[in-house]
């Protein structure tokens, strides 16, 4: 099956998903800019490390996977009360990106994980 058929069918969870790893964009741009314009006292520690903006752009990539990550896991964890398995999975099972692939199959498996068994 072809994945964009599967984002076609459901288009609010395809939009929200997107809403939520893409939201945290606009806010490191602006953070970005700001910390530019705030001259050479706030980056003392990374002059050794040559121009600022290099090391700004690596912090920012690195935070911005990262909140990639964590919105695509909380879209999954509210996702998982509202909607069947069946419909969530395509949007995290889809072999393509060989990290990234696997990274969302694991978050896939975490979330929809059994009930554990407490009636020991």
């Amino acid at each position: 099956m072809n994945p964009f058929d599967h984002q076609r069918r459901h288009p609010t969870l395809t939009v929200t998903l997107f809403i939520a790893m893409l939201a945290p964009g606009p806010f490191l741009v602006v953070i970005a800019v700001a910390e530019q314009s705030q001259g050479d006292e706030t980056i003392e520690a990374f002059k050794g490390l040559g121009s600022r903006s290099p090391v700004l752009g690596m912090c920012m990539a690195i935070f911005l996977f990262s909140l990639m990550i964590a919105g695509a896991t909380a879209w999954l964890l509210v996702a998982a009360h509202l909607a069947e398995r069946k419909v969530i999975e395509p949007f995290f099972i889809y072999p393509g990106v060989p990290f990234f692939s696997a990274l969302a199959a694991k978050m896939f498996a975490w979330a929809y994980r059994p009930p554990a068994d407490h009636q020991r």
